[in-house]
């Protein structure tokens, strides 16, 4: 590739006609720093706006999540700030209640955790036309360890990756030729009324300006994930988003043996005296000390809540809120 030709004084018009001449002269002779497509022209212009936040075209250090919005709408490569800004927030917040959901209690209105606001933290560094796109990516895996709670740093590392993949789990299903939503109702709806709120909110405006969505997700690993979320994708998750009923919450006493438990998602499984196996979120305080609970008989205090899915079936949400030792 030739050295980049230096762009003339836009007062100066003979210079500007003699710079136009050896541009056209530079693309005769193969010069490739002038893009010849759509595609070229995007790679170059991300190329140069990542350099302009001194953030590298490859930067292996953090997770990418290259996003392009589809449908008429986006058709000349623009987008109204009226749709973009919702789904800016609304994608935020999804990715943030999936995440709090997936490592422990899932709740409905208290505060996220800072650790994990902080640990799915995205920002925007560069827009690209195709056809209008977004390169977003999430912390340095280096923050978690200025986290307030260090004795979960392990599970902060790797929280922005099972969250993201989780929502890509919702596009994919929704994308599947089944007409039954019982798989997706299955991934929905336990991750409880916070999360779907925001993803109904997400695809509440997607659905709105009649757009889908086209995402490469760059995760920790190195690998290279890829989906796409049609208008009627989009539409069915927000149907059964809209269409679950979140019954008040109640609280039971179990008392059975802890066989399951993981301290880096927050879960645990009792079968109890009944014979029934629970499969339980704790929250964070429980969840430090799961080790405790372990292969041992517990009695547990439960919170459940009931949801009624669009389809009419009920599920149910469980959530240990207490935990103690019984004897054997």
């Amino acid at each position: 590739m030739t050295a980049r030709l230096p762009r003339p004084d836009p007062s100066d018009k003979d210079a500007i006609r003699q710079w136009m001449k050896a541009l056209r002269n530079s693309r005769v002779h193969g010069d490739r720093s002038v893009p010849d497509t759509p595609a070229e022209f995007a790679a170059l212009q991300r190329k140069r706006l990542l350099e302009s936040v001194d953030l590298p075209p490859e930067n292996t250090g953090r997770r990418r999540l290259d996003l392009a919005l589809t449908g008429a709408p986006t058709e000349h490569h623009i987008i109204h700030v009226s749709t973009l800004g919702p789904f800016l927030t609304n994608l935020q917040e999804s990715v943030s209640a999936v995440a709090q959901a997936l490592t422990g209690r899932p709740t409905n209105f208290a505060s996220i955790p800072r650790d994990i606001r902080d640990a799915t933290t995205l920002s925007a560094v560069a827009t690209f036309p195709s056809s209008f796109g977004v390169v977003i990516y999430g912390p340095p895996v280096e923050a978690a360890e200025d986290s307030l709670f260090p004795e979960h740093i392990g599970d902060l590392r790797t929280v922005l990756d099972d969250a993201v993949d989780t929502v890509l789990d919702i596009v994919d299903l929704s994308e599947g030729a089944s007409q039954s939503n019982e798989l997706l109702e299955e991934q929905l709806v336990p991750l409880g009324q916070r999360a779907m709120k925001h993803i109904g909110a997400l695809t509440a405006g997607l659905t709105d300006a009649g757009v889908g969505l086209k995402v490469s997700w760059h995760a920790q690993s190195g690998q290279t994930r890829l989906s796409q979320w049609s208008p009627a994708g989009v539409q069915r998750v927000h149907y059964l988003c809209e269409h679950s009923e979140f019954a008040q919450a109640e609280t039971v006493t179990v008392t059975g043996w802890l066989g399951s438990a993981s301290s880096f998602h927050g879960k645990v499984e009792i079968r109890t005296d009944s014979g029934e196996i629970i499969r339980a979120s704790t929250d964070e305080e429980i969840t430090s000390h799961l080790e405790r609970y372990f292969n041992k008989r517990v009695e547990a205090e439960v919170e459940v809540t009931r949801v009624q899915s669009a389809g009419g079936r009920e599920r149910r949400i469980y959530s240990v809120i207490s935990l103690r030792n019984l004897a054997p």
